[in-house]
């Protein structure tokens, strides 16, 4: 294991995190797994990112690409993984019998959110494992490997996204949302850290959700553990920071949406976290009462501003992601459809068959040749 700083981004293989940076809040770093560690039967092969309650990995089982999700020491991360992880799995399609088989040899389209696989070898009861590594127990999850770039990578080389991109993307991740919304829970941890993105062969940016954050509505917020510690202030709702009454609600992840919304379409994030402390973040975010300047008069006449000033609004926001979304869509109609890679087996099982109908055609004009033989 190493150390690691989810805010300035050092590491250290030594046990301890020092920064030069007065602001820099090193001591919430977190012990991460290291290339080549086994956890059971998977081997890490890449980090990807480390959020406040758990790091996810690239890794292998039997020589196959999956992305692993560990929560970090402690039964609060444990806890939000072991949810999270159930609600993955009930929310998951499932396919089975000759359906599945059918369709594997089909184009599948990129997936909304995350994919579970069984956490042990031949299955399990349960959607997360649980195993000790290195003296400490860790739960984890499974799944099925995405390709892609996270969001906030992609900010860095391209900080200014297209509009109608971006909105595609908020659309697209409201999609991914809907379970949420449904059952009145909130996701709370929206940053573009946990969305991945991959082009696809048209050049459009398709995202996949990589955490459904707390899973927690109004009536459970008192009950569970602190989880206000756990959000990250530059993209959580004002007043979800500040002294709430009633419990968080929807509407705190539409105010998430549209912080990320706008950090694509003003090329910069609303506000600036890297090296500054949950305290010092808290206290701006609850003083704006103004939007924030997009700087983009094309996007003023068509109306996108509105959107964009409503979804971060402090009152008069949107009650649901799924409403934030439907107004997009009266501007940019609906993202188009995906077109996927055929996949391999396709290929072979159309060579096989090839094969098979050439072998079948040489053998029926054979037999018809001996027959025209032997006829008087």
């Amino acid at each position: 294991m190493y150390r690691f700083c989810e805010r300035c981004e050092r590491e250290t293989f030594d046990g301890n995190l020092w920064c030069q940076d007065p602001d820099c809040p090193a001591e919430q770093n977190y012990d991460l797994l290291a290339y080549g560690d086994m956890l059971g039967d998977l081997k890490v092969t890449k980090f990807l990112r480390a959020w406040r309650t758990a790091a996810l990995y690239e890794a292998e089982r039997d020589e196959q690409p999956v992305l692993l999700k560990v929560a970090h020491s402690g039964e609060e991360h444990a806890d939000r993984l072991r949810r999270e992880a159930g609600v993955f799995a009930s929310i998951s399609p499932k396919s089975t019998g000759m359906g599945a088989s059918i369709r594997s040899f089909l184009p599948s389209s990129r997936p909304l959110y995350l994919v579970p696989l069984p956490p042990y070898p031949g299955g399990a009861r349960r959607p997360y494992g649980e195993i000790t590594f290195r003296g400490e127990p860790r739960v984890y999850s499974v799944y099925k490997h995405v390709e892609g770039k996270i969001l906030s990578d992609l900010l860095l080389e391209t900080p200014q996204i297209w509009h109608t991109q971006a909105a595609w993307l908020m659309t697209t991740v409201a999609k991914a949302l809907r379970p949420l919304a449904n059952n009145q829970r909130c996701h709370l941890s929206l940053t573009p850290d946990v969305i991945m993105i991959e082009t696809d062969k048209d050049g459009n940016l398709r995202p996949t959700l990589l955490d459904l954050g707390f899973l927690i509505t109004a009536e459970e917020a008192d009950g569970r553990h602190d989880w206000t510690r756990l959000c990250e202030p530059a993209y959580t709702a004002p007043e979800v920071l500040g002294d709430q009454s009633g419990g968080p609600s929807p509407a705190a992840d539409v105010y998430s949406l549209g912080m990320i919304f706008y950090e694509m379409l003003a090329g910069k994030p609303g506000f600036e976290h890297k090296l500054r402390r949950d305290e010092q973040l808290r206290e701006v975010v609850l003083q704006v009462r103004n939007p924030l300047p997009v700087g983009r008069p094309e996007l003023e006449q068509s109306g996108v501003v509105g959107v964009l000033e409503k979804a971060v609004s402090p009152s008069g926001r949107y009650t649901n992601v799924l409403e934030f979304s439907k107004d997009l869509g009266k501007i940019y109609a609906s993202p188009p459809p995906e077109r996927r890679k055929v996949p391999r087996r396709m290929y072979v099982l159309l060579a096989i068959l090839g094969v098979v109908l050439l072998a079948v055609g040489i053998f029926a004009a054979i037999t018809l040749l001996q027959i025209l033989a032997a006829a008087p």
